[in-house]
């Protein structure tokens, strides 16, 4: 009778190794018929030093039936090697012993044992229970090494991801009378925040500020095509009100329908000072002044990607401001916000505007580091939210 795992009406792709671990030949050739004739691959061990060479010759094995007594390294100095090497761990073992005392059952078992079984074998042990615990085992370790493989794979598929969204990243650039800061941290490897500046033809320049529902790759994936579109339109339409309305009309038609979009849009004419701007479901941008008093820049408006353009809730409007030497604005993604403190606190608005009235001596580039350490009070890989911020001195 086989007790080979089907998975999927279909084996593992080889047939499972096991190591038998045991000083005594006449035992090691009872074990390994039995389980060759149930289909497994066996190798063999007099004692734990061979078995530690065995496990270095053969990284496939899938479980250890290991005795206790035995020369040289016996099963108990196995098991504790075993609890210090990495890879030797996710290998299950079963002891098979004929030591039945509590001490000696107790010692294996912290010591991360699948199973005990006390020599001589019955034959209901045997025939039914060893051979179950032996599959049960075998059928843990491949699926765990199954997902191992699907987790790197995916990990250096998201590094990959990472990698590209950075070269989307805006590069810094000279614009007249404006020095820029930047700061992005995605809250799993890659986010769904996206934010840029960039010269249009003529002499102006575009400023976006967006955060896609959700986190990681599909939001990711969302704001690479907020990221072909956005510049082109800047190029095209003058008015950000009227590019929000074509980019909810984009997203509908591209995105599923749970997917929506908050964003700040901006075109900036140094010649004149003057910011053209327009809100869609965004937190209010923070203009300060040189003495440090901060001003919300508010607008109500709703999210891109809800509603059709015939909405009647569907308003965008333009609006101006006009920018002086010594002003700074800061616009950034609602993640900021609800990033925590090594107390567990949300930045919140309040916190955040105290921040920069009490930094407001710092440069733009100082003030995208300040907000850094900021945030890495809180892990990286904690932060409830990708985290995306553009700092512009005027």
């Amino acid at each position: 009778m086989s007790y080979l795992w089907e998975r999927d009406q279909g084996q593992w792709d080889s047939p499972a190794c096991i190591l038998v671990v045991d000083d005594s030949p006449l035992n090691r050739s009872l074990l390994t018929n039995s389980l060759n004739q149930d289909g497994y691959r066996c190798w063999e061990a007099s004692n734990g030093r061979e078995a530690m060479k065995a496990l270095s010759l053969h990284p496939e094995v899938d479980l250890i039936l290991l005795d206790l007594m035995m020369p040289e390294m016996d099963g108990f100095d196995f098991l504790k090697w075993r609890m210090d090497n990495p890879h030797a761990r996710e290998v299950p073992v079963i002891v098979n012993s004929s030591l039945d005392d509590v001490e000696s059952l107790t010692k294996v078992l912290v010591m991360d044992c699948y199973g005990y079984f006390v020599k001589p074998l019955s034959e209901v042990d045997l025939e039914l229970v060893l051979p179950l615990k032996i599959r049960n085992a075998v059928n843990s370790r491949r699926m765990m090494a199954d997902l191992r493989a699907k987790n790197q794979f995916m990990a250096e598929e998201l590094e990959l991801a990472a990698r590209y969204q950075q070269f989307l990243l805006p590069k810094q650039m000279q614009m007249p009378g404006l020095e820029a800061a930047w700061l992005f941290k995605p809250c799993l490897g890659v986010g769904g925040d996206y934010f840029d500046f960039f010269e249009i033809p003529g002499g102006d320049f575009g400023l976006v500020v967006a955060d896609v529902s959700g986190h990681g790759m599909a939001s990711a994936m969302t704001a690479s095509i907020l990221k072909a579109l956005v510049p082109s339109y800047l190029y095209n339409y003058p008015s950000p009100a009227d590019i929000l309305k074509l980019l909810n009309l984009d997203l509908l038609r591209l995105t599923p329908d749970d997917v929506f979009v908050s964003t700040f849009l901006g075109r900036y004419s140094p010649d004149a000072k003057c910011l053209t701007w327009c809100l869609a479901g965004h937190p209010s941008p923070l203009l300060q002044e040189p003495g440090g008093r901060v001003t919300p820049l508010e607008q109500s408006s709703p999210f891109l990607g809800v509603f059709s353009n015939d909405h009647p809730l569907l308003q965008y409007f333009d609006r101006q401001s006009y920018l002086t030497v010594g002003q700074r604005l800061v616009i950034y993604t609602d993640g900021l916000l609800d990033a925590p403190d090594a107390q567990g606190l949300a930045m919140g608005p309040e916190r955040l505007e105290l921040l920069l009235e009490q930094h407001r001596v710092l440069t733009a580039s100082q003030l995208a580091q300040k907000l850094d350490a900021e945030l890495s009070q809180c892990d990286g890989q904690y932060l409830p939210d990708d985290v995306a911020a553009i700092i512009m001195d005027f």
